[in-house]
């Protein structure tokens, strides 16, 4: 009989192949663990080799829009840029819309690069994000795939005014609806979508072009909605409407007035709810619906304007209501300023008025009844107004001559010194000779005396303004003031001083000068019967003026024109009106302050040669009495 193992000898073999299988993974498992562990100390010994061979240097590998600027020390990497990048940009980007495009230079936008930027990325590469990135930056350097963005900037100004020429071939503004009127007909005009330019986004494509392959971008152009709707006019319409409904009356004193519908149609207006009233500074708010405020979005108001109800009104009442108040006024006299104080008014209310019939006149229960009340008129330039804006001391005065037996050309000065006395200038304005007294008209008064005009002396309407022009020039020259504008007459005219005259006229030439100081300026204009004075008042800004003339240069002899006479007898002469030779000169105007000079003007006079017109006789002579001669007959 054979004996069978034990339960317990056969547990201990199992085990002991189970134990020995264990040990034989445990071998296994300990050679990849050994091969990883070996694996990850030679990386990181050759990482470790490869930074200490580009200690301080960009890696090798890297490149900045394909310049490769690998194993470069900082500032060799950053020249090596300064000197490649350019040549990239050297073809303009050129920006399309539609069939319209433009050339967009680098020099034009001020394009530059930020070196030191591109330099600091490039030196990041396998230094920053860890392990991961400290090897896998290394990695993709050494294989040809780090090639950094290059970073252009454009000059915020130059770049500006690049989009400013684009948008000018871009942007179409949008049209609000509005209501038109006519008569008492109202409809409303649709509105229209405009577009505009992205500046930001434009740029930004500008800018990526410029280191592009593709030079070509694409205008970025976005859609305008109007701020007033379709829906949001024929709401105001409706409105409007109702306020022309019926007739209105105005009462005053116990009186009263009745206006048709027709000429209530008249005082309608309308406007965008985000703009203020144009006749007053009146802040009620005009009429948006039947039973509602205004709502809160930009939409049309229906309105009664006070400035056309008032061409009514007033009329329609007669009488004078109250008294106009009057503005303080400045008076001058021996280089000494005064104020003569304002005065308030009293006056029809027409704000007011408009202001109730706005409100009133859309509501179905109104009567259409309103009573014309009146108000407070304040001055335009208050006693304290005038106070504080600095005219205390005369700035400069300035003289000219002419003859007074001229009379048309005397009324004329006369009546431009009155429109020019009294004139303000804003603290940093720019004062206008034609802007300021307007056209001159024989409505206004003027009338005909001789002038210049094209190079010759005839009757012109207003004839003598350049005596007060010329007066105005110098006084401004003597304030040390900038001067804009000036230009001088055509021909030489010596009563002027040499190189400092200066032609005006409507239309045409023009003398401007800015106020450059911190007050007002007033100028103060007196005449005589033979002068004209013209003096600057205000806060004297310290100014001292040197005026240095040039010599005559470029003489050029006048030219001579002449006229058969047949009321003159043959070889007689008579020189009709004389001739001037034309001649340059330059004037130089310097401007201290305090020892410094401030600004050096330079004002160049070019005088073409004045024709001498001659009146040459061709009468012929009378025939001398003939004695009769002969031989005596035998």
């Amino acid at each position: 009989m054979t004996d069978s193992p034990s339960i317990s000898s056969v547990d201990y073999a199992q085990r002991r192949r189970d134990r020995a299988l264990q040990r034989a993974a445990a071998r296994q498992q300990k050679i990849p663990l050994a091969a990883i562990i070996t694996g990850v100390v030679a990386v990181v010994l050759i990482v470790a080799l490869e930074m200490g061979m580009s200690w301080g240097r960009v890696h090798p590998g890297v490149t900045v829009a394909g310049v490769p600027i690998g194993g470069m020390k900082p500032d060799a990497a950053g020249l090596t840029l300064e000197a490649a990048l350019p040549k990239q940009v050297e073809k303009p980007v050129v920006v399309v819309y539609g069939d319209d495009s433009w050339d967009v230079p680098a020099e034009d936008i001020g394009l530059s690069f930020d070196y030191d930027r591109m330099v600091a990325q490039a030196m990041a590469v396998g230094r920053e994000g860890g392990l991961f990135g400290l090897v896998g930056g290394r990695l993709s350097a050494w294989f040809g795939r780090r090639d950094l963005p290059a970073l252009p900037v454009a000059e915020a100004t130059r770049m500006g005014k690049v989009l400013a020429e684009i948008a000018k071939g871009t942007d179409v503004e949008p049209v609000d609806a509005r209501v038109a009127i006519t008569g008492t007909e109202l409809a409303v005009k649709p509105s229209k979508a405009g577009r505009g330019l992205v500046h930001a986004r434009t740029s930004a494509e500008i800018l990526s072009a410029m280191v592009a392959t593709d030079r070509q971008v694409a205008a970025v152009v976005e859609t305008l909605p109007p701020a007033v709707s379709d829906a949001d006019a024929k709401a105001a319409l409706e409105v409007g409407k109702a306020m022309i409904a019926g007739p209105v009356t105005v009462t005053y004193k116990g009186k009263e007035w009745r206006f048709d519908e027709d000429e209530v149609a008249k005082w309608l207006a309308f406007r965008r709810s985000d703009t203020p009233l144009p006749d007053s500074e009146d802040t009620t708010q005009a009429a948006g619906s039947l039973t509602s405020s205004a709502p809160a979005d930009v939409t049309l108001l229906a309105h009664i304007s006070s400035e056309k109800a008032g061409k009514s009104v007033v009329p329609a009442v007669g009488a004078k209501i109250g008294r106009p108040a009057k503005s303080a006024r400045f008076s001058t006299a021996n280089g000494r300023v005064s104020i003569i104080p304002s005065q308030a008014g009293i006056g029809p209310d027409l704000q007011a008025l408009a202001s109730e019939l706005t409100s009133e006149l859309p509501m179905p229960a109104s009567d259409r009844t309103f009573e014309l009340r009146t108000a407070t008129a304040q001055p335009r330039i208050t006693t304290a107004d005038a106070e504080a804006m600095g005219i205390k001391e005369r700035i400069s005065r300035y003289t000219t001559t002419y003859d007074g037996g001229h009379t048309a050309r005397v009324s004329n000065i006369h009546l431009l010194g009155d429109a020019l006395d009294g004139k303000l200038i804003a603290p940093g304005a720019t004062f206008s000779f034609n802007g300021s007294v307007g056209e001159r008209t024989a409505a206004k008064g003027y009338t005909e005396a001789n002038a210049i005009v094209n190079g010759k002396l005839v009757p012109q309407l207003g004839g003598g303004i350049c005596q007060v022009g010329t007066t105005l020039f110098n006084a401004a020259f003597e304030s040390g003031l900038p001067i804009v504008q000036r230009q001088n007459h055509s021909f030489y005219i010596s009563h002027y001083p040499d190189g400092r005259d200066a032609t005006v006229s409507w239309g045409g030439p023009d003398i401007k000068f800015r106020n450059d100081t911190k007050h007002w300026v007033l100028v103060s204009v007196s005449y005589t019967g033979s002068s004209v004075t013209i003096a600057l008042y205000g806060t004297d800004p310290g100014y001292d003026v040197e005026a240095q003339k040039g010599p005559w240069t470029n003489i050029t002899p006048f030219p001579i024109e002449q006229v058969k006479d047949p009321t003159m007898l043959k070889g007689t002469k008579s020189v009709e009106d004389k001739g001037i030779n034309g001649r340059r000169i330059t004037v130089t105007r310097t401007v201290y302050k305090d020892g410094q000079v401030v600004r050096e003007d330079q004002f160049r006079s070019h005088y073409k040669p004045k024709v001498e017109v001659v009146r040459v006789g061709t009468k012929p002579k009378p025939a001398e009495s003939a004695t009769p001669t002969g031989t005596p007959k035998p």
